[in-house]
């Protein structure tokens, strides 16, 4: 048994529209296939020991296009690997979300939801292929916060093409209106399998540098606290810790199809063959966990602990490839954070 490791990542891959940009693992929802990988999940599961894990958290896909009868007996299985107030986070798009799954993620433990809105304008979510749409967005925030699920995440992106600066405060507004917790703000992406790439999309720099720059200042003339690269909060007790595990090189467990995990420097991830999932190991070299530290804690605002001996171990051993950084606090900080490439470059 793994005892020692707190932290839990669950892929669920179904989603029953795709969106342009995406390139996660991902697949067309059909109850049958669920029906399937669902076995596989609470097989998973069986070797770790009940209130194992400080915090859990299902990604996608979209976890929320299960039927009600399938995330009711993914939730029952999985709320008994959670230590008592552990965080429990659940991502869903806001058009799946229903009065039933409300009382299901209270009934099994699930005190945080991750919302992926993308933006607030209609028309282009319609042209991401979203199914969602602002008044949607804003009912299910409403619902959430009159059940009293108040640890909620929103995923906005910016760089799109015909996404102006008017969108954007139009997205503050909304964040400030709603006291949202916690954001997520994305450049786009041309991944290698979205649609977006396929159409040979062209992406503009000066665009996302531009809206990236007024988003750092209206987050923080709002009052928001930016504590990773992409992530901001109202205050401290908002963080994502499932997130800050990863960022803070903790090791965690990962299950599902496209899921990686982290356990005693063996980096793994699964991959569905057959119906069943396999899982390919790739052990760490000292070297490849040293960069692993550099790269994930760097992202964080207040960077790298120092007093933790891995750590200094990593810094002490990339010093001399280390550019733009500093030591305060006996943190490693990158200068600037939004130049974050630059600092990692010579180490990668």
């Amino acid at each position: 048994m793994t005892k020692q490791v707190k932290h839990l990542y669950i892929h669920i891959p179904f989603c029953k529209t795709i969106c342009d940009y995406c390139d996660f693992v991902r697949e067309l929802y059909t109850d049958e296939k669920a029906k399937i990988y669902l076995a596989h999940i609470r097989k998973r599961l069986s070797k770790y020991i009940a209130k194992q894990f400080a915090t859990i958290y299902i990604g996608g896909g979209t976890p929320n296009c299960l039927n009600t009868e399938q995330l009711s007996l993914l939730l029952a299985h999985i709320c008994k690997y959670l230590k008592n107030n552990g965080e429990f986070t659940v991502e869903c798009n806001p058009e799946w979300v229903t009065s039933e799954q409300l009382k299901l993620f209270k009934k099994y433990k699930v005190n945080r939801i991750s919302l992926g809105a993308q933006s607030t304008n209609n028309a282009l979510l319609a042209k991401m292929n979203r199914s969602t749409n602002i008044t949607t967005i804003r009912n299910v925030v409403k619902q959430l916060q009159k059940a009293k699920i108040n640890n909620i995440n929103v995923d906005f992106m910016y760089g799109f093409n015909g996404l102006t600066i008017k969108d954007i405060s139009h997205a503050i507004n909304f964040i400030k209106e709603y006291h949202i917790p916690h954001v997520a703000w994305y450049a786009l992406e041309l991944k290698e399998n979205s649609k977006l790439t396929k159409t040979k999309y062209q992406l503009s720099d000066e665009l996302i540098q531009s809206q990236h720059e007024f988003i750092v200042k209206q987050m923080h003339a709002i009052h928001y606290q930016r504590y990773e690269v992409s992530s901001w909060c109202i205050n401290k007790a908002f963080q994502s810790q499932h997130n800050l595990a990863y960022w803070n090189s903790k090791d965690w467990v990962g299950i599902g199809k496209g899921a990686y995990g982290l356990e005693k420097m063996n980096y793994y991830y699964f991959f569905d063959k057959n119906n069943k999932l396999v899982k390919v190991n790739k052990h760490y070299s000292l070297r490849q966990y040293y960069q692993h530290i550099l790269l994930m804690g760097l992202r964080k605002i207040n960077g790298i602990d120092l007093s933790i001996p891995i750590n200094k171990q990593a810094y002490l051993f990339f010093k001399n490839k280390l550019k733009y950084v500093s030591i305060k606090n006996n943190h490693l900080l990158c200068n600037n954070i939004d130049l974050l490439d630059n600092t990692l470059i010579e180490i990668i």
